[in-house]
C-alpha cells in the first residue's frame, strides 16, 4: 500500500496539501498536535485575509472595478472556509473513507490487465492535478508580482502592497512594508493551497472509485469468458459441477465488492454533497467575475497574466470536477452491462445455475441505479454540469456588463 502511494505523484501531492491544511490522518499524538497547529495556522491565515478584504471593499465601495476585484477575493475566502467547516464536521467519516481507500484501492493485488487500468487512472489524475496546481500557483504569483512591478521607480512612501490596508500607518516604509508584504504573501499562498486541496482529493477519489468499477467490470467479463469456455466440456459432469461451485464463489466475491463500492459512494456523497453544491455555485460566479476583470477593466499586465491563469485554472478545475463525477456515473452503470453480457443462459437449470442467474439479475438491477455525487440532492454532477455552469456564468457576465454600462451611461 505504501509503495503504491509513494510512486503516484497525484496521491503524494494531494496528501501533502491536506497535511499543510491540517485535515489529515495522524499516526500518533505528536503528529496529531502538528495537524492541529497546521489547522490553527490555516484558520488564522483565512481570518487575516478576510479582515483585509472586508476593510478593502468597505473603502472601495462605489468603484465597480475595485469592488469586483475585492469581491472575487472574498468569494475565494468564503468557499475555502466553507469547505474546511464541512470537512471538519465530517472528519471522522472522511478519515474512515481514506483508510478504506488506502487498504482496498492502493495495493499490489492486481493482475496485469487490472494494473493497466489503474495506470491509466494514475496518468489522468497526474495531468489534472499538476495542471490545476500550476494555474493556482500562477494566480497566487500574480497577486505577489503585480505590486513588485508597480513599485519600480517609486519612493518608499508610495509603495503598494498586494492588498490595500487602509490604515493610518506608514505601510510603505521599511521594515513595516517588508513585514506586511510577507504576511500577505503567506496568506495568499496558503489560501491557494486550501482552495485546491479539497478538490484534488475529491477528484482523486472519484477517479479511483470509477477505476475500481472498471476493474470490477473486467472481473465479471473475465469470469463469464471462463464459464463460456468451460460450458463446451459438459461431458465431464463431475468436474463441471465443481467448476460451477467455484464460479459461484468467485461471483459472490465480485458482488460483495460491488456492494462495498456502492456503500463507499454513499459515504462519499454524505461527506461531500454540501461541498459539491457550494463548488458549483462558486465556480459559476467566479468565472463571471474573473472574465469581467479580464475583458472589461484596465488591469496591469502582470495582473492580467494572473487573471488568465486564474480563468484557465477555474475551467480546468470545473472540468476535472465534473469529469471525475461523470466517470463515476458511467462506470457504475457499465457494471450491469458487463455482467449481463455473460453466457449465463448457457448454464444448466440446476441449483447452482439458478443461484448464478439470480445473482446476475440482482447486480444488473442494482447497477441501473447509478452511483453519483449530487449538489446537496438538487441534481447529479456530470459533464452536463460543466456546460450548465458555463452557460450560467455567461448569463451573469452579460447581466453584469449591462449593469456596468447603465451606471457609466445612465
Amino acid at each position: 500500500m505504501d509503495l503504491v502511494q509513494s510512486k503516484d505523484i497525484s496521491i503524494l501531492w494531494s496528501f501533502f496539501l491536506m497535511k499543510i491544511v491540517g485535515l489529515w490522518l495522524a499516526a500518533d499524538e505528536a503528529e496529531q498536535r502538528r495537524r492541529n497547529l497546521a489547522l490553527i495556522y490555516t484558520l488564522n491565515a483565512i481570518f487575516i485575509a478576510t479582515c483585509i478584504a472586508i476593510r478593502d471593499i468597505y473603502y472601495s465601495w462605489g468603484n465597480v472595478s475595485d469592488c469586483i476585484y475585492v469581491g472575487c477575493n472574498i468569494l475565494y475566502l468564503a468557499i475555502v472556509f466553507f469547505k474546511i467547516t464541512v470537512l471538519y464536521t465530517h472528519r471522522v467519516e472522511f478519515f474512515s473513507l481514506v483508510r478504506f481507500t488506502q487498504e482496498k484501492f492502493w495495493h499490489f493485488n492486481y493482475n496485469t490487465q487490472e494494473k493497466l487500468i489503474l495506470s491509466e487512472c494514475k496518468r489522468i489524475c497526474t495531468i489534472f492535478i499538476v495542471a490545476l496546481s500550476f494555474c493556482t500557483q500562477g494566480t497566487c504569483a500574480g497577486y505577489v508580482v503585480t505590486p513588485i512591478l508597480e513599485n519600480v521607480g517609486r519612493n518608499q512612501s508610495e509603495r503598494i502592497l498586494p492588498f490595500n490596508m487602509w490604515i493610518d500607518f506608514p505601510t510603505g516604509s521599511s521594515p513595516y512594508y517588508e513585514v506586511l508584504f510577507i504576511i500577505q504573501t503567506l496568506c495568499v499562498y496558503h489560501v491557494g493551497i486550501c482552495y485546491i486541496c479539497f478538490d484534488n482529493i475529491l477528484s482523486l477519489v472519484n477517479l479511483h472509485v470509477a477505476t475500481q468499477f472498471r476493474i470490477l467490470q473486467y472481473r465479471f467479463t473475465n469470469l463469464s469468458k471462463i464459464i463460456e469456455k468451460r460450458t463446451h466440456y459438459r461431458e465431464l459432469d463431475g468436474d463441471y459441477e465443481k467448476f460451477a461451485d467455484a464460479c459461484q464463489v468467485e461471483l459472490k466475491s465480485c458482488v460483495q465488492y460491488h456492494q462495498a463500492l456502492t456503500d463507499y459512494c454513499k459515504k462519499l456523497e454524505n461527506i461531500f454533497t454540501l461541498i459539491v453544491l457550494g463548488q458549483v455555485l462558486f465556480l459559476a460566479m467566479i468565472i463571471c467575475l474573473v472574465g469581467y476583470q479580464l475583458f472589461l477593466t484596465d488591469s496591469p499586465p502582470s495582473r492580467n497574466v494572473g487573471l488568465v491563469l486564474n480563468l484557465v485554472g477555474t475551467l480546468c478545475q470545473l472540468f476535472m470536477f465534473t469529469y471525475s463525477c461523470d466517470g463515476l456515473i458511467r462506470q457504475s452503470v457499465n457494471v450491469g452491462r458487463a455482467i449481463f453480457a455473460g453466457p449465463w443462459a448457457a448454464l444448466p437449470m440446476d441449483k447452482t445455475g439458478k443461484n448464478l442467474r439470480r445473482i446476475v439479475i440482482m447486480v444488473s438491477m442494482r447497477s441501473d441505479r447509478c452511483c453519483c455525487l449530487t449538489a446537496s440532492g438538487f441534481f447529479p454532477v456530470s459533464l452536463e454540469t460543466y456546460t450548465g455552469v458555463l452557460s450560467t456564468a455567461m448569463s451573469y457576465f452579460t447581466l453584469l456588463r449591462q449593469s456596468t454600462m447603465n451606471l457609466v451611461n445612465p
